[in-house]
């Protein structure tokens, strides 16, 4: 129950509307950059819902991808899914302001072997593995490729150590809340919320740095 609490509320963080939003650009198209990751481990694990199949998350990578605002501008209808790989990323702020959505990518991803952009517009829970196979083909065949080595190697140096945390609820309370102050401080209020300790619930331990 409390992962579902928690995942409709980064659910709504989201699908805020906005007056007059901008026309949606063409899809497939790239991330502009990617400037932060972070592996991490959670002891409880919760359930995805950002696809149809809803894995079980226990561990992932958090990502910072500067983007461009017009496709991350929120809206009332579908909007173009942010895929990494063969999967759709689980957005934990809006972005629109600021162009740097911080998003995590559920399990083990091949940073050099995977490619990060924007597919056709969907609503992440509706994407099921051939949807999202289908849309890796059309990005594919669009040029769309992995960052070099390079760009992510030094997203990597940013994120620092494998990040260990008690819960879901503690990444975003300890982790995300910094990574929104530092990358998309238009958002603080979101950071604030991510903060909010839940009524009736224990406190858990700060969330820690591990060897990989």
């Amino acid at each position: 129950m409390k992962s579902i609490i928690v995942s409709v509320c980064l659910l709504a963080a989201v699908s805020s509307v906005l007056a007059a939003p901008p026309p949606i650009p063409t899809t497939p198209a790239a991330v502009e950059d990617i400037v932060y990751a972070r592996p991490f481990t959670l002891e409880q694990g919760y359930r995805y819902i950002f696809s149809k199949e809803r894995p079980w998350v226990t561990e992932g990578t958090l990502l910072v991808l500067k983007v461009n605002k017009d496709f991350v501008y929120p809206r009332e209808i579908a909007m173009p899914v942010l895929y990494v790989g063969n999967q759709p990323a689980e957005r934990l702020n809006r972005g629109h302001e600021s162009g740097h959505v911080i998003v995590i990518v559920p399990g083990k991803v091949d940073l050099n072997r995977t490619p990060i952009w924007f597919g056709a517009p969907n609503f992440p829970h509706e994407v099921d593995a051939a949807t999202a196979n289908a849309q890796r083909e059309l990005a594919e065949n669009a040029g769309i490729k992995p960052f070099s080595q390079e760009r992510v190697n030094a997203a990597l140096a940013e994120g620092g150590k494998r990040i260990r945390a008690a819960d879901q609820r503690t990444l975003l309370r300890d982790v995300v809340s910094e990574l929104i102050l530092r990358y998309s401080p238009q958002e603080k209020q979101l950071a604030s919320d991510y903060r909010v300790p839940v009524v009736g619930e224990p406190a858990t331990p700060p969330a820690t740095e591990v060897e990989p």
